[in-house]
């Protein structure tokens, strides 16, 4: 009974409160706080276990923190907006030295604004694409394979 009282008074101290009408946003983030509780009291047996010092362990409102800034942060770091800005010319560089392939129009070709409208072709062949290892049945009209990377 002692373990029930002691979660259910730290829950109570940092709870996690929300104004709404649907029973299970409440229940969702009771449970939330029941494992953060739950998480911070293994982390504290852990940190006496391991000896360091009670000063440079986290206090839980600390450890809540952390955790929801290490929730928000999670995709930061992958992911990227707008279009990939990279070299085109060192890309096709890179992927020519790998083997034989056909004939590549130039970057002046490819940003030439005119019409390179799509054909459908029966024989597959690989996408000319920087980065891109597909095959494509569909080919640009200067002739070179592309997927719709």
């Amino acid at each position: 009974m002692g373990g029930m009282d002691l979660l259910d008074s730290l829950i109570a101290l940092y709870r996690t409160k929300i104004r709404s009408r649907k029973w299970h946003h409440k229940i969702v983030l009771h449970m939330m706080d029941f494992t953060l509780v739950n998480v911070w009291l293994l982390y504290r047996r852990d940190c006496k276990d391991c000896g360091i010092p009670k000063k440079e362990m986290y206090s839980l409102l600390k450890f809540k923190a952390e955790v929801a800034s290490c929730l928000c942060n999670e995709r930061k770091v992958l992911k990227k907006r707008g279009r990939p800005s990279h070299n085109v010319d060192r890309d096709l560089a890179e992927k020519k030295h790998r083997g034989s392939s056909s004939s590549v129009p130039s970057t002046h070709v490819h940003q030439d604004h005119t019409d390179h409208w799509p054909v459908w072709v029966e024989k597959k062949g690989r996408c000319k694409y920087p980065g891109c290892k597909g095959e494509s049945a569909v080919i640009k009209v200067c002739h070179v394979p592309v997927l719709h990377c």
